[in-house]
């Protein structure tokens, strides 16, 4: 069961993410649905870890199982869900990872396994990453300690 309930003010929800590395580039998804990329993720079970949640997510997504290497921040989001218009509370907890299979390091394109038709996983140049989200990890990239966030928008 996920982390995710509808209060009477807020949804809330308990999501990680994976920044996942290769060379000058990061591991990024493109959902049909929206106008930007964004980390490998989703949303944690209850009474499972961030570390295993991320683990479990990207086995899910990709087929292929990964390491951790080491915490990289916590975001606090406040937003309007544009699915529903209804304010929500999310913690975004964000863990480097790396794939224990090299061969995925080779590939261009990794097609979602969950959502073949809608998401797919490229690698991009930090440089580019200016269209991701959310924006203030990609800021962060090269900090050396976990960063905390807070993003009301």
């Amino acid at each position: 069961m996920d982390i995710h309930f509808e209060g009477e003010q807020y949804t809330f929800s308990v999501r990680v993410a994976a920044l996942i590395r290769n060379k000058d580039k990061i591991l990024v998804e493109q959902n049909t649905d929206v106008d930007y990329y964004g980390l490998i993720g989703g949303r944690c079970h209850l009474g499972e870890d961030s570390i295993e949640a991320i683990k479990r997510e990207i086995l899910e997504e990709t087929g292929e199982e990964v390491i951790h290497i080491r915490t990289v921040g916590i975001i606090e989001n406040f937003f309007t869900s544009r699915y529903s218009n209804s304010p929500y509370h999310e913690i975004l907890i964000i863990h480097e990872m790396k794939f224990k299979n090299d061969k995925m390091y080779l590939e261009d394109k990794i097609v979602n396994k969950e959502e073949p038709s809608k998401a797919k996983f490229y690698w991009k140049e930090i440089s580019e990453l200016n269209k991701c989200k959310p924006e203030i990890v990609f800021k962060h990239l090269n900090d050396r300690e976990i960063f905390h966030f807070i993003n009301k928008d």
